[in-house]
Parts: structure tokens; sequence; C-alpha cells
């Protein structure tokens, strides 16, 4: 699954998978029916994305995981941590973009 959404994505960078979802466990990154269908912000972002033409496809993975974004330099150190509040909450794409950016200067 990580293979095919980095094929889709177009990214030129190493995806690793932690299907015991320690680092998950370890970000903080939460998990659970609270932040994946009970609550009104999910539905805020279930039709902000139908809106936009998006439509779910069939679930994979574990569905009360919730995922997040970790930029790590090639230092090893974080640049960025962010951590989904619910279902479609999404790390704003300049600030992810910032950090790639100085991730990569730190090579």
């Amino acid at each position: 699954m990580a293979l095919e959404f980095q094929g889709l994505q177009g990214f030129g960078v190493t995806t690793w998978v932690d299907r015991r979802r320690r680092t998950y466990r370890h970000l903080g990154f939460k998990r659970g029916p609270g932040s994946t269908l009970l609550n009104l912000a999910t539905l805020r972002h279930a039709l902000r994305a139908w809106r936009k033409g998006f439509r779910q496809g069939a679930t994979r993975g574990d569905p009360w995981q919730q995922g997040g974004v970790l930029v790590v330099g090639a230092d090893g150190e974080a640049v960025m941590c962010f951590a989904a509040e619910e279902a479609g909450d999404l790390a704003p794409t300049a600030q992810v973009m910032d950090a790639a950016r100085r991730a990569a200067r730190r090579a």
C-alpha cells in the first residue's frame, strides 16, 4: 500500500512502513473511533473532500489510525511533526514544503 501511494504521489524519497504502529504511538498520533467517526470535524473534512471531487476507496490498513507528517533531515533530526487531530485533518502544505526544504539543507 505504501509503495502504491509513493508511486501515485511521485515522491522521490524513501518510504518506511511500521506495521506494528510503534512510531505512531511514539509520536502521539491518535487512534480510535473518537478521532475517526464520532465528531463534527471529521464530517466537515469529509464534506470538504466531497465538494472537491475526492471519493473514498476501499479502506486498507488500520481504519482507526490517524496519520500525520514527520519530516526528518539527513542528520536524523526531526524538522517537523504534525499529528492529525481527526480523520481528514491535513498538515498545511506550505509548512510541509518548508520543512522539506529545511531538511534538504541539512544534508
